[in-house]
This record gives C-alpha cells, sequence and structure tokens, in this order.
C-alpha cells in the first residue's frame, strides 16, 4: 500500500483548522500516519481524531479479547425508491440492526461464541436518505467467510451464511419480513481496491500488517467528508468493551 507523505496530504487542505466549525470538540487530524498506523485522508476534507482513537480502541480491543479476529467493511442502504421516512431522522434503525444481527449470530450455533464489535459511521452527501458505513469484528473461530452474496432460488436471504444474517437483520431493522423478496443487496461489502475482491482480514494481536490495513479501512469511516455534522444526530460511534 503506497501512502502520500504528509506533506502531500497537506496539500490538499488549503487551511488546517484544529476544530470542526459545528462542533469544537471534534479535532481535525491531517496526517497519514495516526499512532503508528496508516490512515485514509480524503481529498475532500479531513479525517476527525476523536473517531481516529475509537476506531482504535475498538480495534485493539477486539485483538485482545480473541486469540484472531474477523474483520470487514460493509455499507447499509435503504431501498432506492423508499421515502424519507422518520427513522431517516435518527439512528434507531442501525441499533435495531444490531440487535437482529446479534441474535442472528446466537442462533447460528457456531461451536464458538462471538461478540459483536462495530465501527458505524452516518453518511449523507447527495441523497434524501442517510447510508451507513460499517466495520464489524467477529471472534475468527466462530466466522471466518462472510459467504455467497446473491440471494437463493426463490430470491430470498434465506442461507445460513454471514451475508444472508446481515441481509435478514437489515430488512428486520427496516421493518420488512426476513423473506421478502424484492430487495437485493442493500448490504454492499467493501472491495478490496488491489485485488478487487471483497476486503476482509484476519487480526491478531501480535500483526501489525494486519491491523496497519484494518486501520486504513476503518479511517474511511472516520473522515469528516459527508457526515451530517451540526443536524442533531449522532453521525459516529463504535461498540464498548
Amino acid at each position: 500500500m503506497i501512502l502520500p507523505s504528509i506533506s502531500k496530504v497537506h496539500l490538499m487542505f488549503e487551511q488546517f483548522p484544529l476544530r470542526h466549525p459545528l462542533n469544537s470538540k471534534l479535532r481535525r487530524f491531517y496526517d497519514s500516519i495516526y499512532r503508528g498506523y496508516s490512515v485514509n485522508q480524503h481529498p475532500k476534507g479531513p479525517l476527525i481524531e476523536n473517531w481516529l482513537e475509537r476506531a482504535l480502541l475498538t480495534l485493539q480491543a477486539s485483538t485482545l479479547h480473541y486469540r484472531e479476529t474477523f474483520a470487514f467493511r460493509i455499507d447499509l442502504h435503504f431501498p432506492d425508491g423508499m421515502p424519507r421516512l422518520p427513522m431517516h431522522d435518527d439512528n434507531l434503525v442501525l441499533s435495531s440492526f444490531f440487535r437482529f444481527l446479534r441474535y442472528e449470530l446466537q442462533i447460528a450455533n457456531t461451536k464458538y461464541p462471538t461478540q459483536l464489535r462495530y465501527i458505524w459511521a452516518r453518511e449523507q452527501a447527495n441523497s434524501d436518505k442517510p447510508h451507513y458505513h460499517l466495520m464489524l469484528l467477529l471472534n475468527k473461530d466462530a466466522f471466518d467467510s462472510i459467504g455467497r452474496f446473491a440471494p437463493d432460488q426463490n430470491g430470498k436471504y434465506l442461507r445460513q451464511n454471514l451475508y444472508h444474517r446481515m441481509m435478514r437483520s437489515w430488512l428486520k431493522a427496516m421493518g420488512f419480513d426476513a423473506d421478502d423478496p424484492r430487495f437485493h443487496q442493500l448490504v454492499n461489502v467493501s472491495i478490496n481496491s488491489i485485488t478487487k475482491e471483497p476486503w476482509s482480514r484476519i487480526l491478531h494481536r501480535d500483526d501489525w500488517c494486519a491491523m496497519d490495513e484494518a486501520m486504513y479501512m476503518a479511517s474511511y469511516l472516520c473522515k469528516e467528508y459527508s457526515k451530517p455534522i451540526g443536524q442533531n444526530v449522532h453521525v459516529f460511534d463504535s461498540s464498548r468493551g
């Protein structure tokens, strides 16, 4: 992974104010290295240091808890034809997604249990509805693959792989039936820009390279650009513990 130097990163920004104008508690971060790990600076604005710290603590908590952690990135989208609804004004639908997904992980009855850890960001730029970026962290002994994305032969998401479990959780969070065949791949899995394959990584506390790659991926959620800051809605958070 080739990263821009700090001087080149600075050239992307005309000024370098240290605080966000709509929330003085948010500290802007302009460098390409954070606490020894690579981060992904966006050309339209800096990262937020508070969020970078939260992301790093979440990654570290998982690697301390589990021998190996399965990490991957997804985006949650609302259906294109869905009108603007009250559910788009807050993040209760995301809380419901996590609740349903925890249930799905529990009933998967894997040999080893897993705690669901996550980092999330609310994004909205040129749409009347937001979408969510997430990084999910699971016990690798319980899950080490996302599985097939395509629906089953009936156009439904009833398989027992991780992707279908996430789709069912998101559909139910929005108030749809888990087997509603109208919707396809509202859960988008992030792609590795080099391999063009779905991105995932197995993290180990002693593997700096894996953690560096995960932090680079997580830092995309920490960008200031396209966050509806100052609109009385939470735009970034992570699991605790």
